[in-house]
Parts: C-alpha cells; sequence; structure tokens
C-alpha cells in the first residue's frame, strides 16, 4: 500500500548539493549505503541523467500497482 506523504513542518528544498565525505573502514554499513543510493535515485528522477532515468524507473517500481 503507497501512502501520500505530506510534509508537516517547514524544512529547507532538498534541492541542495550532495557532500560526500570518505571514512576507511573494514567493513561498509550495507543498509546505509543502499539508502544513501535509493534517495540520490529518486531526488534524481526525472531528469535526464543516467540516476534521473535510474530514479524514474525505481519511483515506478516503487508505486506500481500490484
Amino acid at each position: 500500500m503507497v501512502r501520500n506523504y505530506q510534509r508537516k513542518t517547514d524544512r529547507p528544498s532538498a534541492d541542495r548539493n550532495l557532500r560526500v565525505t570518505f571514512t576507511r573502514r573494514e567493513q561498509i554499513d550495507v543498509e546505509k549505503v543502499a539508502e544513501v543510493l535509493i534517495r540520490v535515485a529518486l531526488r534524481e528522477a526525472g531528469s535526464s541523467s543516467p540516476v534521473g532515468q535510474a530514479g524514474a524507473q525505481l519511483r515506478a517500481l516503487l508505486t506500481s500497482e500490484r
């Protein structure tokens, strides 16, 4: 079931630059990496870049009728 999200607080726009810092580790947090990649893809959905195309496809998969 898909829920419509309505923001209840006044927050700055999500159209800000993405900043990534590198920290060397023995093991990575796979869940956190996946979450970041999904967020970036969904934010760029609809743009003509490859990331935007992937985001649009991901959004379609998440909102499709089952």
